[in-house]
Parts: structure tokens; sequence; C-alpha cells
């Protein structure tokens, strides 16, 4: 099997068979389930994942590796590989439900994660292994240098639990960080009712994160949202009970809800 990494894709192969049996049992595979896997790399957990008997659809951008998974797909007649970039997909052409079981490139890792975040109706669980930094970002409470826009936005559709924390030399070649496996389920509704106002509602969240030291007021004053024109922002954060000297970081979700809803009411 093909074993030299190409490092720009992020490659750390897993190879370990009590882990990667560890993580199909995560999964919760059925029989009829369909399987996404991204970053299908020398197919060790898509060999994993096909024996189970569900349907497989594997992506792997990585022209080398390819001849590998296409012998694999001849083998197995539940496995469709997907050469190409996983960063382009049409999540919304993908069956409903499908479960997302893949240990991701760390490049692309955070960006595949708050796509298919987008999809709760169609990803009805997602068992994925990342940077131990990215997946802390994710399970992360308020308060902590962790937590921020890529919190809030996981966390709006769908629950998580950290599931193990796996070391570098589980993986060929070893990374220079610990890794995470992680889950996320559907919330049967949003952390939030924002009565439709979901894209405000993370334009909001997304400038109040943008200087991290800086408080949210100023973060907020300074912003370009429309939205915030000729708005007096600190009487706005008063009126819904946030003091003047916070930063993003100490406000949940409900805070942030609450505060585009004073600032809807405000509008002209």
């Amino acid at each position: 099997m093909y074993k030299k990494t190409t490092k720009k894709l992020g490659q750390h192969f897993l190879n370990d068979e009590n882990l990667l049996q560890e993580i199909c049992s995560f999964g919760e595979i059925k029989k009829d389930d369909r399987i996404l896997e991204i970053g299908a790399g020398q197919g060790a957990l898509t060999k994993k994942l096909v024996e189970s008997a569900a349907k497989v659809t594997a992506v792997e951008i990585d022209n080398k590796l390819i001849p590998n998974l296409r012998k694999l797909e001849r083998k197995y007649l539940n496995l469709e590989i997907i050469h190409g970039d996983a960063t382009k997909l049409n999540f919304q052409e993908f069956f409903t439900p499908t479960k997302v079981i893949s240990n991701l490139p760390y490049q692309i890792g955070t960006k595949i994660i708050s796509e298919i975040c987008n999809y709760p109706e169609i990803f009805t669980l997602i068992v994925v292994m990342l940077q131990l930094e990215v997946a802390n970002r994710i399970i992360a409470n308020p308060g902590g240098k962790e937590y921020g826009s890529l919190t809030l936005w996981t966390q709006h559709r769908f629950e998580n639990k950290l599931l193990k924390i796996v070391p570098p030399e589980m993986f060929s070649p070893p990374p220079k960080v610990e890794s995470a496996i992680i889950r996320l389920t559907p919330r049967k509704s949003p952390i939030v009712n924002l009565y439709g106002d979901e894209e405000d509602y993370f334009k909001l969240i997304k400038t109040s994160f943008i200087h991290r030291r800086k408080t949210l007021l100023n973060n907020l004053k300074n912003s370009n949202l429309s939205f915030l024109n000729n708005m007096n922002i600190e009487g706005l954060l008063k009126n819904v009970g946030i003091s003047k000297n916070l930063r993003a970081e100490a406000l949940d979700a409900k805070y942030f809800a609450l505060l585009l809803k004073e600032i809807k009411k405000n509008e002209i």
C-alpha cells in the first residue's frame, strides 16, 4: 500500500485496527445506513465501513491514492469513490439521512464541519477525527479562549460530545498535535429561536469575535454591519443586560439572540 504522504493535504494515515473499529462503533452503523467518508486516504477506515454492509461514499483528492481505492471499489459493490475536492461538494445533494464518519484531513477539517452543519436534516450523525484544538473549539463553553464563532455555529443546530483523545503515535506519519474524535447529533430545534434572522445572527457573532481581545462594545462600534448603522450600541447592550466591558467570549447563544432581537426592534 502507498505510504508516502502529501504534506499540503494534511495527510496522517490511521491504521490502528482497534481504533478504526472503535470509530465504526461510535457511528452505530446499520446495514441500511448511507455513510459519507471525507479523506479516504489509504482506505483503512473505508474498508471497515464497507465491511459493515452500509452504502459508503468515500471522497479522496490525492491522485496517488486513487488506484488502491478503485481496487477496493471493485471489490465492494456498496462502495462509491469520488475523486475530487471535498470542499467543493454540494452537500445538499446527499441522500437523507446520511452519516458522516471520517478521519478528516487537518487542512479542511474546520471548513468541512462548518459546511455540513448547514444540513442537520441530511446529516443525522457526524463522527469525525479532528485536531484536538479544533475539537475543543467545537465543544467549548462560554468564557474560555476556545469559545468563538465556530462554537456558536456548530452548536446552534447540533449537540456535541468529545468521544476520545487520540495521541500522535496512532498515525503515520505522527502529527505534531493531538487529535480527537467527536460526535455531533442534530438538535430537535435550534439552540435559540431566531425567527428567520439566522443570517444576521451569525454576521453579528462573527463581528463580535473579530478582535478577541477587544470588548464586544468596541467590536460592534467599529463594525461595517449595515443593520448597526446609527445604532446606540452601548444602549442596546444595556437594554439586554450585557455589560459594556465584556468580551464576546463571555456570552452564550441566548444573549446574542437577545441582542439581535433588540437591534431589529430599533431598526428604522
